[in-house]
């Protein structure tokens, strides 16, 4: 007991000053320096596509007959509409035994794999 008693209270006392110091997790310092949020930045443009300035301040290239007959099938309700989409198929195969890419010996039913 006599051997327990001084490392318990030197345990104690280590334990006492990590509440201490924080770490710095907390240190109002981090958030004043002038490389605050670097990394996040750096990351976003990492990240990010820049715009081309001559692209974005450009005009607009189309033609003035077609959109303005465009403009006029859209007063008159006379919009073209577009053509359905259509979706692909995929085929699956079969097993030799017909149950449809079950497996052999297999139930299909849910959850079987």
């Amino acid at each position: 007991m006599k051997k327990a008693l001084p490392f318990a209270a030197l345990s104690a006392a280590f334990a006492l000053s990590a509440c201490i110091s924080n770490g710095g997790a907390l240190d109002a310092r981090r958030f004043n320096s002038p490389d605050f949020g670097d990394s996040v930045r750096s990351n976003i443009a990492a990240e990010s596509i820049p715009a081309d300035p001559a692209a974005v301040n450009s005009p607009v290239e189309g033609d003035g007959a077609r959109q303005s007959l465009a403009q006029q099938r859209y007063h008159n309700d006379k919009v073209k509409t577009p053509p359905d989409p259509t979706t692909s198929e995929v085929g699956g195969s079969t097993n030799n035994n017909g149950s449809g890419g079950a497996g052999a010996g297999s139930t299909g039913g849910p959850g079987s794999y």
